[in-house]
C-alpha cells in the first residue's frame, strides 16, 4: 500500500516457524498471526498478542488452563483438538496438521487457517492461527463458544480493573503522569528522554499495529494491508483519538518523494512539557513528541511490510501550531537526524534535506 524504496540489506529476515521457541513472549506480540503453546496435555503455556486481540482475552488468565475445555471450547472434537490429540501420539515433530477451522465466539464466528506444529527439541506444540474472515455470531454453536474475558475473571471489576467494549484492559492516565514521567526521566538520565520514548513509542506501536489490525478485520474483513490509505489512515486516526493522544491528519502529497506527513493537534505529550518550553522558538529545543514519531512510525511499518523511520519536525512545545511528523524510509534517518540537530525544523526544511541527499545514512 505504501511505495517507500528500502535497500535489500533492511528487510526483515524470513520467519522460521520451527524456532519460535527461541522467540521471545515480546517477539511473539510483533507477529501478525495468533500463536499459542500448549503442553501434551493441553494447557496453555503461551499466548501472544494477536490471539489475545482477536479472542478478545487477558492473557494473564488463559497461561495455565486447558486450551480446549477451559478456554476455547468450540475447538472440541475430532476436527480440531482430535488432531492436536493424534500429533502429540505420533511423538513426531514438524508440523503435525494443517487445516481450515471456525472459531466461534459470543462476539461472532471467525474463519481461520491452523497450522499445529513442534519444533524439535522442544517439549511444547505450538498453534499458529491465521485470521481469515470475520463473521456474525453462529447461534446454533452457543452451546460451545468460546469462553469470553468476564467468566474467566467474573470478580475482576471489584479489584480495580477496567475495560473497554473490546475486553481490552484500561487505565486512565491523566497528563499529569507523562508530565511527572518526563521530569522523572530528565533527573534520573538527563538528556535521554528522546531516545527512551521513541523506542518505548516503537515498541507501543508494534502492538497497536496488532490491535489495529483485529479492529480492521472484525469491521471489514480485511487486514490493513488491503485497506486504501485513507481507510487504513482513518481507523489509525480514530484510535489515536479515542485514547486522547489527540487529533492526527495524514498528507500524502509527498508520497511520490517518499515521505508521509502527519499533524497532530493537541499532543498530550507536548502540553504536558515544561510550560517554559512552550513559550520560546529557539531552535535547540527538544522537541516533546518522540514517544508519538515511534508509534507513527511503528504502525505505517507494519502495513507497509517494510522499515520505516518518524521524527518529530514542529512540536507545540517549541512554540509551533501543531506537532508535525514525517516518515520515509528507515535509511533515510540519518539525513532526517542530522538536519535536526543541526536546526532544522518544519516539514519544508526537512523535505529539503532529504531532497538534498543521504547524510551519515547507513
Amino acid at each position: 500500500m505504501l511505495e517507500f524504496t528500502m535497500p535489500s540489506d533492511t528487510q526483515e529476515t524470513a520467519f522460521d516457524p520451527m524456532k519460535l521457541d527461541d522467540r521471545s513472549d515480546q517477539e511473539l506480540d510483533t507477529l501478525p498471526f495468533g500463536v499459542i503453546a500448549l503442553d501434551d496435555e493441553g494447557t496453555i503455556l503461551r499466548y501472544n498478542l494477536y490471539e489475545a486481540k482477536f479472542a478478545r482475552l487477558d492473557r494473564n488468565q488463559v497461561l495455565g488452563r486447558d486450551f480446549f475445555n477451559e478456554v476455547a471450547r468450540c475447538t472440541r472434537g475430532d476436527a480440531f483438538e482430535g488432531q492436536f490429540r493424534r500429533g502429540v501420539s505420533s511423538g513426531a515433530t514438524g508440523s503435525l496438521a494443517r487445516f481450515s477451522y471456525i472459531f466461534d465466539f459470543k462476539f461472532g464466528a471467525q474463519q481461520v487457517e491452523v497450522e499445529i506444529l513442534r519444533p524439535p527439541n522442544v517439549p511444547r506444540y505450538y498453534l499458529l492461527i491465521n485470521r481469515l474472515r470475520v463473521g456474525p455470531v453462529r447461534p446454533e454453536h452457543d452451546a460451545v463458544a468460546a469462553v469470553l474475558q468476564r467468566e474467566l475473571a467474573p470478580t475482576e471489576s471489584t479489584q480495580g480493573v477496567r475495560r473497554d467494549l473490546g475486553e481490552r484492559r484500561t487505565v486512565e492516565v491523566p497528563w499529569a503522569f507523562f508530565a511527572a514521567l518526563r521530569v522523572t526521566c530528565e533527573q534520573l538520565a538527563p538528556g535521554t528522554w528522546p531516545l527512551f520514548c521513541t523506542e518505548w513509542g516503537v515498541q507501543y506501536g508494534r502492538r497497536l499495529a496488532i490491535d489495529l489490525e483485529a479492529t480492521a478485520i472484525e469491521a471489514g474483513g480485511s487486514g490493513l494491508a488491503e485497506l486504501s490509505m485513507a481507510e487504513f489512515t482513518a481507523i489509525f486516526s480514530r484510535r489515536l483519538a479515542q485514547e486522547g493522544w489527540g487529533k492526527a491528519t495524514f498528507d500524502f502529497a509527498a508520497m511520490r518523494e517518499g515521505v508521509l506527513l502527519v499533524e497532530v493537534v493537541r499532543s498530550i505529550l507536548a502540553e504536558a512539557a515544561p510550560r517554559s518550553r512552550r513559550m520560546t522558538r529557539e531552535p535547540a529545543i527538544e522537541l516533546a513528541c518522540p514517544l508519538v514519531a515511534g508509534t507513527l512510525g511503528a504502525v505505517v511499518s507494519h502495513v507497509a511490510g517494510r522499515r520505516l523511520v518518524a521524527r518529530e519536525v514542529a512540536c507545540v512545545s517549541a512554540g509551533d501550531d501543531a506537532c508535525r511528523f514525517v516518515i520515509t524510509a528507515h535509511d533515510r534517518r540519518g539525513t532526517i537526524d542530522a538536519a535536526l540537530a543541526s536546526g532544522a525544523r518544519g516539514v519544508d526544511t526537512v523535505r529539503a534535506a532529504l531532497r538534498r541527499g543521504p547524510v551519515g545514512d547507513r
